[in-house]
């Protein structure tokens, strides 16, 4: 294998360990709190499961300037609405919290339904 190609390998393999260590995936669990919010954060969402992550304690949220934001809250009203199971990536970085509550409130990566 060439030098090259070995050092993207190596640098793929580092980004996905500095991407893993700063993300947290939530057990299967159902919604239990659903907020939107009209000014806070520029309509910003904000999910509580019944069992929250270990680091995301306060719960979770996204902000309408991310990408995902239209697919991810479809998919959070589907879930609440069906009472189904989910799991939430988020995000745990300081830069990733939450301005509308204390605690460790993660900003969602993505959300899994799973049978």
């Amino acid at each position: 294998m060439s030098k090259f190609l070995f050092s993207l390998l190596l640098l793929g393999v580092s980004a996905q360990s500095a991407f893993a260590s700063n993300t947290e995936l939530s057990i299967g669990t159902q919604i239990t709190e659903l907020n939107v919010y009209s000014r806070l954060g520029n309509a910003d969402v904000y999910v509580k499961l019944d069992t929250n992550g270990n680091y995301c304690k306060h719960g979770y949220f996204i902000n309408k300037n991310s990408a995902g934001y239209e697919s991810i809250l479809s998919s959070l009203l589907s879930a609440y609405h069906t009472q189904s199971n989910i799991k939430i990536y988020a995000f745990t970085g300081q830069a990733h919290h939450w301005s509308g509550n204390a605690g460790p409130t993660c900003e969602i990566y993505s959300v899994q339904f799973k049978r």
